[in-house]
């Protein structure tokens, strides 16, 4: 582990350390708590909570918080709790809860509870128990949730572009600023500038006046 910028970190017995400028330590080494204010590079850390202003990069993180500002590229995160803002790249993200704004960039994005993003998604598969996302453009291959809400608000621009979606399974569906090829759900409420190809519905559907959808099939 490198770290080029000033931080703290708690190690396995309690004892605070403080590095400025440049400072290493072993991947291998277990920490309670670590805070770093510039530039973060490991390859595995595993660590009760992490807190990085800057820029962080590597292998693999598991962690019960996980806090960053800037840019966080990790192939796999384990974690309880992720709190992002910046741009979040990866490969497998496992969580209880993730919170952020910025550009997030997954290949698979398991959350067992809420997922909710303020910004621009890049994610191959997304299953949550609830997605909230604020944002008008992006894209999502495929999405597993009990309910899923996606809004745009004062800091996009919503000149018709959309969050473009594969494919929907969820319970109940709340979209604006969408396209999507197919959702399977109970109940929907397609706000505006939606283009939905099918809709599979055995529930409630309300469809704002300026979305359209190709073709509804009664479950």
């Amino acid at each position: 582990m490198r770290i080029r910028g000033s931080g703290t970190y708690t190690d396995a017995n309690g004892k605070v350390h403080k590095i400025i400028g440049i400072g290493e330590l072993p991947d291998s080494e277990n920490l309670q708590e670590l805070k770093v204010s510039g530039n973060l590079s490991f390859k595995k850390i595993s660590c009760n909570k992490i807190n990085v202003s800057g820029k962080c990069n590597g292998s693999s993180i598991a962690a019960d918080y996980l806090k960053t500002s800037g840019e966080l590229s990790v192939d796999d995160v384990s974690c309880n709790e992720v709190v992002i803002s910046g741009k979040f790249t990866g490969d497998t993200v496992n969580a209880k809860n993730f919170s952020g704004s910025g550009k997030v960039e997954v290949g698979t994005l398991t959350i067992e509870r809420v997922m909710n993003l303020s910004g621009k998604p890049q994610i191959n598969s997304l299953s949550a128990y609830e997605i909230i996302i604020a944002s008008s453009d992006g894209s999502i291959d495929k999405v597993t949730c009990r309910h899923i809400k996606i809004f745009d608000n004062d800091n996009f621009d919503i000149s018709h572009s959309r969050v473009r979606i594969e494919k929907i399974d969820a319970d109940t569906v709340e979209l604006e600023n969408c396209a999507v090829d197919v959702i399977k759900c109970r109940d929907a409420v397609i706000g505006k500038n939606c283009a939905i190809e099918k809709l599979f519905i055995s529930g409630e559907c309300k469809v704002a006046d300026d979305s359209s959808v190709g073709e509804t099939i009664r479950a």
